[in-house]
């Protein structure tokens, strides 16, 4: 606060003008680094799941012949997925051959997820609401769940809204056009990242057709600077393989993997024409984000941001509504995955936070209190092992270096890295051997002495409630995923011949 004379006043009158000080700035400034950085430890705390033994080993494959066997066209739909690959390959080269590479990795696309989101929401609107936004996103139960995995979603979700961040604000001048074009490239990242881009990019068509709010001009350079990303790639596969268009081959022939059972999970689906809308509304990867979304809009959040800064969150919003309605559309060829309506979500954030930044103190805290709350306490209750089984197999093998330990083949090939770690090689595919060890379900274990159990960890929040003493308060049904949220397994020895 500072004294200033008015020059339309009397002499000696004076006025209180609200100038921001440097120091009171720094405070502001200090104090939401301090919540958001607190916010983002206990999000990875609570929502840690790291190593699954599934696309994340199949990235390491990758990753790791760029460095014994450089330059690596990719072989699969995952070690053509560059921006990843070479990240991870970085990491693996500084901090060596162990889960550590894997939480770096993650972790860091994390990171630089929250940033953008957060310069995102303070470029369209005000300082406040980027902090707003970094919070909102940093504790997204759709964000943290990728956040501790090596996944591609946080990366090219991060190069879509960086990517349209620079394409929203840039004018028709030459600064504008440098601003397109690298906004651009970061869309060819994406692209790379996972060709499902194309689904909110596909937004940029009817703006060019109708010539504003960009000009054409613009979104031409945006498109050469994603062109330069996408055919340096091509003439890569070329120069490696002979083939400039290998990698979308790849791509297409991808479908015959994809798991349909997954649109059961999580989601709460009634009707085709209604699952996309009911997935943003009752789903725990999204909390009460979409419902407090949609209040925020009724509430006036779009016309509070000025229309000279308007560009980006216009942008965002076309590529939101267009990858939603893609995605709708492709039912039968994708799966209603929480992690395909990124942009949504983001979308949502900040338009969120634009509209909590103009509310009252009170009440916007009151507000990010509750949506930040239940978005930790929905992570808390998920399940930090999926893979139980592949590392009940694991320690059995450990524990037992000498012989061979057998199991469920398809646990036996995701523990492949896992053994790897270890330096140990005595795992087999069921049957075991007489005499032999095998690790199976303790509700379906064959005949033979128990040798050992590997009882399945509770959930964060079943942590928590069972050192406080409160898990014989918890109901059946809710404490057998809270406490035992995997099946129990068990070391068995054999009979003889």
């Amino acid at each position: 606060m500072t004294t200033m004379h008015h020059p339309g006043l009397r002499q000696g009158k004076t006025i209180r003008q609200q100038v921001p000080d440097t120091g009171e700035r720094a405070v502001r400034q200090g104090r939401w680094l301090a919540i958001v950085t607190a916010a983002m430890v206990a999000a990875l705390y609570l929502g840690w799941v790291g190593f699954i033994a599934s696309d994340d080993s199949l990235y390491h494959a990758g990753a790791l012949r760029w460095l014994t066997d450089p330059p690596f066209a990719g072989s699969d739909h995952w070690s053509t997925r560059f921006p990843l690959t070479l990240t991870f390959a970085g990491v693996l080269a500084t901090v060596g051959q162990n889960y550590t590479a894997f939480g770096v990795t993650a972790v860091l696309f994390y990171v630089v997820l929250v940033v953008v989101t957060g310069r995102f929401a303070a470029s369209v609107a005000s300082p406040r609401a980027g902090w707003i936004a970094a919070l909102l996103t940093a504790t997204l139960p759709v964000v943290v769940s990728h956040s501790t995995t090596v996944s591609v979603d946080l990366t090219e979700a991060a190069a879509l809204l960086a990517g349209a961040l620079l394409l929203g604000r840039a004018d028709d001048d030459r600064g504008g056009l440098l601003s397109a074009a690298l906004g651009g490239a970061l869309f060819g990242v994406a692209i790379l990242c996972r060709e499902t881009s194309v689904l909110a990019l596909a937004a940029l068509g009817p703006l060019f057709l109708l010539g504003r709010p960009f000009s054409r001009r613009v979104l031409l350079a945006c498109a050469f600077g994603a062109a330069a990303v996408l055919l340096g790639e091509a003439l890569f596969q070329y120069a490696l393989t002979g083939d400039p268009l290998r990698r979308y081959t790849i791509a297409f022939n991808h479908d015959e993997h994809i798991d349909r059972a997954a649109n059961r999970e999580g989601n709460f689906l009634l009707w085709p024409p209604i699952d996309p809308v009911l997935v943003l509304l009752i789903n725990d990867d999204f909390g009460l984000l979409f419902w407090l979304a949609g209040a925020a809009v009724a509430g006036g959040a779009w016309q509070m941001v000025g229309a000279v800064r308007r560009g980006p969150l216009t942008l965002l919003a076309w590529m939101a509504v267009a990858s939603f309605v893609l995605v709708s559309g492709l039912y039968s060829k994708l799966v209603l995955n929480p992690r395909y309506f990124m942009a949504a979500a983001l979308a949502a954030v900040v338009v969120l936070a634009v509209w909590l930044d103009h509310l009252n103190w009170r009440l916007r805290a009151a507000i990010l209190t509750v949506v930040v709350g239940s978005n930790l306490l929905l992570m808390s209750v998920g399940n930090a092992h999926p893979r139980w089984a592949m590392e009940a197999l694991v320690a059995a093998a450990q524990a037992h270096p000498g012989e061979t330990v057998a199991g469920e083949a398809s646990d036996v090939r995701r523990a492949d890295l896992p053994m790897a770690f270890i330096g140990q090689r005595n795992l087999r595919a069921e049957p075991a051997a007489p005499g032999g060890l095998v690790v199976a379900a303790a509700d379906a274990a064959p005949r033979g002495e128990v040798v050992a159990r590997y009882l399945s960890p509770p959930t964060r929040l079943g942590g928590i409630l069972r050192a406080v003493g409160l898990e014989p308060l918890v109901p059946a049904p809710i404490a057998r995923r809270m406490f035992a949220p995997s099946p129990a397994m068990v070391l068995v020895r054999t009979p003889p011949g």
